[in-house]
C-alpha cells in the first residue's frame, strides 16, 4: 500500500510542477500579448467556459486586435483585425487548417462515423460539391420554387392559420417550425420524416452547449437520446433510394457521391446530412426570426416593408416579383443588420506551421508583423468585428436602415479601410449556404406580412449569449408573443 507520506509528496510535486509551469509560461518576441490567467494549467478556462464575452471584449480593449489566452493547456489566439489579419488567416490553406476542427466537431457533435471523420479528402471533395451545387442557378431556382410553395402551404387557406383572428402565437416557434419544414421539404423532398425528426432535433439544438462542453453521457442523456433519434431517422431515410429519389438535385448529387465511395452505409450518410441540416437551419432559423421580429416591433418600418411587399404583389397570379423583393435595398439592409448584430459565430483555424501575419493596431495604423506559433489555435469571433463601435455607432442596437447607401459614413464608418462585415466567415470556407439563408428569411417575411396582420403584445426578447457565445446566430432567451390576424386579401399596392 502507498504510504500517506508518499501520496502527499507526489501531490506536492505535481502541484509544484503545475505552478512552475504556469510561472514559466510566456510569449516569445513577435508573438501576440499573452494572458496566462490566474490558475495553473486551467489559465482562463473557468471564465472562458462560464461567459467568454466579457472576458474577450475586456482583453480586446486592453490588448488590441490580437492576443493569446491560455485555456486548459492550450494557447488560443483571439484575432479581430478587419483590415489585414482575419483575411490572411481565412485565405491561408497551408499553415492555417480547419481539419482538426472538423475531426472534433463533426464526429463528436453530429455522429460522423470514424471512417468519414478520418477521411478528410472525402470531406473536402464533398465540400467542393456543396459549393458547386449551391452556385448553380438552375438548382437554386429549383430550391427557391420549392421553398416558396412549401412555405405558402403553411400559411395558406388550408393551414391552421386560415381563420385566425387576433390569435396569440409565439413568433419564434412559428418561425422555427415554418423555416425548418419548408427548407427540409425543399432539400429532401416529400418523403423526408420531418415530423419524426423535428422535436428530437429541437431538443438536441437547444441543449447543444452540453455537447460543446463535453458533458459525459450520464449528464447529457436527453441530448444523446435526441441525437440518436435524429440519426436513426436519417439512416432509415437514406437506406431507401426510392425516398431519396424525390429529394432535390442538391441532395441527390451528394447521395450519388456516397454511392461511388467507400462510405455507403446509412450511418455514414446520417451523420453527414445531420451536419448539413444543422449548418443550414441552426443559423438561418434565428436569423429569419430576428429580421421579422425586429421589423414587427417597429411600426413605421413595418409599414414601409408592407408597402414594398404590396408593390411587388401581382393579384392576377397571386405571386410576387421575387427578383425585385430580393434586390430591394431596405429588405437587404434589414437582413444585413440582423446578421451583423446576431451572428455570434467563432471562425477557427489550427496553426500547423509557424506563421507571420500583419495586424493593425487598435487605432488603425501602426501595422506590425505578429508571429503565430505552430500548434496554437486562432479563433476569430465575428461579433468582435460586428460590435465594433468605431465602425458601427450604437453597435448593440438593431437599426434596419443602417446598410442603406445614404447611411454610409453615418451608421457605418471607416469602410474605406475596415472590412468589418463578415457574417459568413471568409476564404475557401466561407458559408456556401448564405444565399439560401437570405432566401428563407425573405420568403418568410413576405408571406407572413403579406398574409397576416402581426401586432406585438410584448417587448422583444433578449438574445442568449453567455455560455452560448460563439455557438451560432443568437437565439432568443424566450418566445415572442404577437397577435396574429389573417388578412381578408393579401396586401395590394394602391396608387
Amino acid at each position: 500500500m502507498f504510504s500517506l507520506t508518499l501520496v502527499v509528496t507526489c501531490v506536492a510535486v505535481l502541484v509544484s510542477g503545475l505552478i512552475l509551469h504556469h510561472i514559466l509560461l510566456s510569449a516569445t518576441k513577435g508573438e501576440p500579448p499573452f494572458i496566462k490567467g490566474p490558475l495553473p494549467f486551467l489559465g482562463s478556462a473557468l471564465a472562458f467556459a462560464t461567459d467568454p464575452q466579457p472576458l474577450l471584449h475586456s482583453l480586446q480593449k486592453k490588448y488590441g486586435r490580437i492576443f493569446t489566452v491560455y485555456v486548459a493547456g492550450e494557447r488560443m489566439t483571439i484575432l479581430s483585425d478587419p483590415m489585414f489579419g482575419n483575411r490572411q488567416i481565412w485565405n491561408n490553406t497551408t499553415s492555417a487548417s480547419l481539419e482538426l476542427f472538423t475531426h472534433y466537431v463533426l464526429q463528436y457533435l453530429f455522429g460522423y462515423t470514424k471512417s468519414i471523420a478520418m477521411d478528410y479528402e472525402f470531406q473536402v471533395n464533398m465540400g467542393h460539391r456543396v459549393v458547386s451545387a449551391l452556385s448553380s442557378q438552375p438548382l437554386i431556382a429549383e430550391i427557391t420554387q420549392s421553398l416558396k410553395a412549401t412555405y405558402l402551404s403553411l400559411v395558406d387557406d388550408n393551414s391552421r392559420y386560415a381563420n385566425c383572428d387576433e390569435e396569440i402565437i409565439d413568433l419564434y416557434e412559428y418561425c422555427r417550425h415554418n423555416v425548418y419544414y419548408s427548407s427540409a421539404r425543399a432539400l429532401f423532398g416529400p418523403e423526408f420524416p420531418f415530423d419524426a425528426i423535428y422535436q428530437p432535433y429541437i431538443r438536441f439544438e437547444d441543449g447543444i452547449t452540453k455537447f460543446l462542453k463535453r458533458y459525459p453521457r450520464f449528464l447529457n442523456r436527453e441530448g444523446y437520446k435526441a441525437r440518436q433519434k435524429v440519426l436513426d431517422e436519417l439512416g432509415s431515410f437514406f437506406a431507401d433510394p426510392s425516398r431519396v429519389s424525390k429529394s432535390s438535385v442538391f441532395v441527390r448529387s451528394l447521395y450519388d457521391n456516397f454511392a461511388t465511395s467507400t462510405h455507403k452505409s446509412p450511418a455514414d450518410m446520417a451523420g453527414y446530412f445531420f451536419a448539413i441540416i444543422f449548418a443550414s437551419k441552426s443559423n438561418s432559423v434565428p436569423a429569419a426570426f430576428w429580421e421579422l421580429a425586429n421589423i414587427v416591433a417597429d411600426p413605421a418600418l413595418k409599414a414601409e416593408i408592407e408597402g414594398i411587399i404590396a408593390k411587388h404583389y401581382n393579384p392576377e397570379s397571386d405571386d410576387y416579383d421575387w427578383t425585385a423583393l430580393l434586390g430591394d435595398p431596405l429588405i437587404n439592409s434589414c437582413f444585413k443588420e440582423t446578421v451583423r448584430l446576431n451572428a455570434n459565430i467563432i471562425s477557427g483555424r489550427h496553426i500547423t506551421d509557424d506563421l507571420t501575419i500583419k495586424v493593425a493596431h487598435q487605432n488603425g495604423d501602426d501595422v506590425k508583423d505578429v508571429r503565430l506559433r505552430a500548434g496554437s489555435t486562432v479563433m476569430m469571433p465575428l461579433n468582435m468585428l460586428h460590435w465594433d463601435s468605431e465602425v458601427y455607432p450604437e453597435p448593440m442596437k438593431w437599426i434596419g436602415k443602417r446598410f442603406l447607401e445614404e447611411n454610409k459614413g453615418l451608421l457605418i464608418r471607416n469602410t474605406d479601410k475596415m472590412r468589418a462585415y463578415a457574417p459568413w466567415g471568409g476564404g475557401g470556407h466561407i458559408c456556401p449556404g448564405r444565399s439560401l439563408a437570405v432566401l428563407e428569411a425573405v420568403i418568410q417575411l413576405v408571406f407572413t406580412l403579406g398574409r397576416f396582420e402581426v401586432e406585438p403584445i410584448e417587448d422583444l426578447p433578449a438574445p442568449i449569449i453567455g455560455d452560448r457565445y460563439g455557438g451560432g446566430v443568437l437565439k432568443p432567451a424566450r418566445g415572442y408573443r404577437v397577435k396574429f390576424s389573417r388578412r381578408k386579401t393579401p396586401l395590394v399596392h394602391v396608387g
